[in-house]
């Protein structure tokens, strides 16, 4: 069993209307995400969510449009179709809104494992 890295973020505020860019981090370590899970404050139609790695999208439109049924992106590690993304140690990382509606606060889970995994 690997030991994962589990990163949460919940962004938004009455009167703001999250889009590119919306929030900003970075790691401090290799690592390589396996799994990322997005849900809306409230139903907003249309609305997703990328991720981006310095400036470049990583993972893209995740669906974001449904309060009660939270989009996700898998990777083979656990179970989806998708090749894990790798993110080099000081990467900038930033979450793209697409479509959100005003006032939606967006909750955002990444799962990642430590270094550079493959297969």
């Amino acid at each position: 069993m690997s030991n994962y890295i589990v990163m949460d973020f919940d962004e938004g505020e009455v009167g703001v209307t999250l889009g590119a860019n919306y929030r900003y981090f970075t790691v401090p370590i290799d690592l390589t995400i396996v799994y990322m899970t997005v849900s809306p404050s409230a139903d907003d139609a249309g609305c997703t969510v990328d991720l981006n790695d310095d400036g470049s999208e990583a993972i893209a439109a995740v669906d974001c449009s449904d309060q009660n049924v939270p989009g996700r992106w898998r990777s083979t590690h656990v179970g989806g179709a998708n090749d894990p993304v790798f993110v080099a140690a000081g990467s900038l990382l930033s979450f793209d809104a697409n479509a959100a509606a005003a006032d939606t606060r967006i909750a955002v889970q990444i799962w990642a494992l430590p270094g550079s995994v493959v297969g």
